[in-house]
């Protein structure tokens, strides 16, 4: 056992005193990976097979985020002056501010769940991770996919992102549209480059 490996994990003896078996790890380091790991994404080459090159790793577009962000921008100064109209009604005072906390719990969530999801594509496959507290991951392959197509719209190409579709003959793919692409054609380059390697 190198000196890393006896650093994570002590051996103990058993009750019997004859065997060796692992002492109980810690909590806290576990648990402060697992918090690091809800708030950072997963690096590519976690997911990468052997001989298997990342050709790019990017998140969605920065307008996903943003979109809750405009949202309460609208609704919070409604909020405040609806409390202000109705000063006298304690419980609709109290349910305005669980409401304004509980708005603001769910915009920071959404900014992790932004943060977290990625879309990788190597010279094999593309695969789509998302999860803040959980994870999942959307992989298929390039010998797949017969056709890729991608749009974007007036704002997309002022703002550079799109929605990125995949094709293919007789199977049911996990991946069919992306949205909120950013630099689709990018995407859609490295997909047929690797399609064709």
């Amino acid at each position: 056992m190198s000196d890393s490996d006896s650093s994570e994990i002590e051996l103990v003896p058993s009750r019997d005193g004859r065997t060796w078996t692992p002492a109980p790890t810690r909590r806290y380091p576990a648990a402060r990976a697992w918090l690091r790991d809800c708030v950072n994404p997963v690096a590519p080459s976690t997911y990468l097979g052997p001989d298997e090159y990342c050709l790019i790793r990017t998140h969605l577009h920065w307008l996903v985020p943003l979109r809750a962000i405009a949202t309460a921008t609208v609704m919070m100064p409604l909020a405040i002056l609806f409390a202000f109209i109705t000063p006298d009604i304690w419980w609709l005072q109290a349910g305005l501010a669980l409401t304004a906390v509980g708005h603001q719990v769910f915009l920071f969530y959404r900014f992790l769940a932004w943060r977290t999801e990625q879309l990788i594509v190597t010279d094999q496959r593309i695969i789509r991770t998302s999860g803040v507290f959980t994870t999942t991951v959307d992989a298929v392959n390039l010998d797949q996919i017969t056709d890729t197509t991608y749009h974007r719209p007036l704002i997309g190409h002022i703002l550079n992102y799109g929605t990125v579709r995949f094709g293919s003959a007789g199977t049911t793919q996990t991946l069919r549209t992306i949205e909120w692409v950013p630099a689709p054609a990018d995407i859609y380059r490295a997909a047929h480059k690797g399609r064709t390697a």
